[in-house]
Formats: structure tokens, C-alpha cells, sequence
């Protein structure tokens, strides 16, 4: 079984599930949609986009909720046509950080393929060092559009985590999986520094649910249904809350509607209950970061 969750006190037939809010702080649909969620609670936990234009209404709403368990998302992309970020740690292009409009980038691969080494370690730094030096307790890292986890910056990601103490969100899973995903890389590599892992001591993931930015205006039943297929061991399930409007339809005009039906599906009073009556464990990355060195 997953060694940190058997740490934890968890046992080989326990299903544990982290619902995980991707995206905070970057729009103010984003923030009403994901702090409403929070509050309903069948969202354990999301992380913030600290590099993004509303980062710091989200930090606002974090210091005034104490009880939030967020994280950082790591991000070198910027994905909407219309709607840029810079880097946090440098202007040079040299760094490879920036495109030729002088933002992140679109897509993944690009960055993958420009970002250098020491300029991704420094921008990283930059994006967790902007939300504690904004007061925010944080809970993790991630990675937006998994490029952060790609095995060219995988280790200055690890590196980072055991530097602040936190966990990072990580997937432990089969070569087979990750090529099904298609979100990691040279799967090879990846496996390699996963097998240097003590994951007995640092937490990963046992599966991960992040194929939900999809055309549909009401998810309920398709997080149901994700619900009821959760198996035994650490499970993360990513999604990407928004309150629509006039802003949400501007920026993202290809998910805008799967974003709210997202707020929609977590904001309803009976999930919550749903997960419980499964008998499935609900957790943050606050309790994974609790037994961390225990």
C-alpha cells in the first residue's frame, strides 16, 4: 500500500481522496468561484496562481480564512490569447522564462523546451516566496499545466518542496499511466527519480483525476460517477471552479462554461455527504504536510 498513507494510519483498503481546486487567483471568477467552494467544503483544498493578475484579492480571502488549505501553483504558461502574465523573477529573455510579447507562454512544450534550469529554480522561488511574504500559510506545490513536473525541472521542483517543508503534488503511477496521461514526459526519466524517492517519508500519488476541463454544463453526475471509481490509496482529483460572466467569457472561451459547471458541482450541499456515504477518506494537503518528518 501507499507507505506515507499507512504513516498516516491509513490501512490498504482505505480510499482517500484530495478534491483540489487548480487555478485560484487567476481571475475574480476564479476567486468567487473557488472560495465558495472552500466554504461548502467538499473541496479539501486548492492551490494560487501567484505570478497571476488576481493573486492578491486571493490572498486577501486567505488571511481573512485561516482555515484555507492552499497551496502554490507553480506556473511557467499563460494559455489564454488575450489574457497575459509575466514571470515574477526576471524580465531577460535570456532566461528563456518569456515569450516574444515578453509574457509566459502558451502551451507547455514551449516551455519545456526554452525555460533553462537555473531560471526555472528562480522563478519558482519567486512565485512560493510571493505567498509567504504575502502572510499566506502555504499547505503544498503544484504545477499548472504540469510543466513544472516535467523531469527537465522535477528535481528543483523536490528540491524546493523539502526546502519549504511542504508536500508537492507528485504521481506515483505506472509508465503505462503516465504515457495514457500524456502530461509528464520522457516517462523514463520521471520513473528514475521516482525510484530515488523514500516515499515512505514524502507523500505521492497513488492515481490522479485531472482530465475535467470538459464540455459539459452540468457535472454532477460525472463527479459522481469519478466518486464511486475512487480506489484504494491516495487519489487527487483536480478541478477548476468559476462563476460565470462577462470576465470568465472573455478570458477562457473554450472552458467557461465547463469552469462554472464546475463551481455548480461543488457548491451543491450533497456532495459533500456523497463522499462520505462512500466511505471515502476526504483530505487536504494540510494533513499530508502535518506528517511530513513524523
Amino acid at each position: 500500500m501507499n507507505g506515507f498513507l499507512k504513516r498516516m494510519g491509513y490501512g490498504p483498503s482505505d480510499r482517500v481522496l484530495i478534491t483540489h481546486i487548480d487555478d485560484i487567483g487567476f481571475s475574480h471568477a476564479a476567486n468567487e468561484g473557488s472560495f465558495a467552494c472552500l466554504d461548502v467544503g467538499a473541496a479539501s483544498c486548492g492551490s494560487i496562481m501567484t505570478a497571476a493578475p488576481w493573486f492578491r484579492e486571493a490572498a486577501d480571502r486567505c488571511l481573512a480564512n485561516p482555515d484555507y488549505d492552499v497551496g502554490v501553483h507553480l506556473t511557467f504558461t499563460c494559455e489564454y490569447p488575450g489574457f497575459r502574465w509575466q514571470a515574477l523573477s526576471t524580465r531577460d529573455p535570456a532566461s528563456g522564462l518569456l515569450d516574444s510579447q515578453g509574457y509566459l507562454w502558451h502551451t507547455r512544450e514551449d516551455a519545456v523546451r526554452n525555460v533553462t534550469v537555473d531560471a526555472a529554480r528562480a522563478e519558482m522561488r519567486a512565485q512560493i516566496e510571493l505567498a509567504l511574504s504575502a502572510g499566506l500559510e502555504i499547505t503544498h506545490i503544484d504545477t499548472h499545466m504540469g510543466t513544472v513536473v516535467h523531469p527537465k525541472f522535477l528535481e528543483i521542483y523536490l528540491d524546493l518542496a523539502r526546502e519549504y517543508g511542504v508536500p508537492a503534488f507528485l504521481p506515483n503511477i505506472t509508465k503505462e499511466r503516465l504515457k495514457a496521461l500524456g502530461k509528464i514526459g520522457d516517462e523514463s526519466t520521471y520513473l528514475d527519480i521516482m525510484e530515488s524517492i523514500d516515499t515512505n517519508q514524502v507523500p505521492t500519488l497513488d492515481e490522479i483525476i485531472i482530465d475535467t476541463l470538459i464540455p459539459m454544463k452540468d457535472k454532477s453526475a460525472f463527479y459522481r460517477q469519478i466518486i464511486d471509481e475512487i480506489k484504494p490509496g491516495l487519489n487527487h482529483l483536480l478541478f477548476h471552479p468559476a462563476k460565470m460572466g462577462e470576465e470568465l467569457r472573455g478570458i477562457d472561451k473554450k472552458a467557461s462554461e465547463s469552469r462554472h459547471a464546475d463551481y455548480l458541482a461543488f457548491t451543491d450541499e450533497s456532495l459533500l455527504p456523497y463522499i462520505k456515504d462512500a466511505g471515502i477518506h476526504l483530505i487536504g494537503y494540510r494533513e499530508l504536510k502535518a506528517h511530513l518528518g513524523s
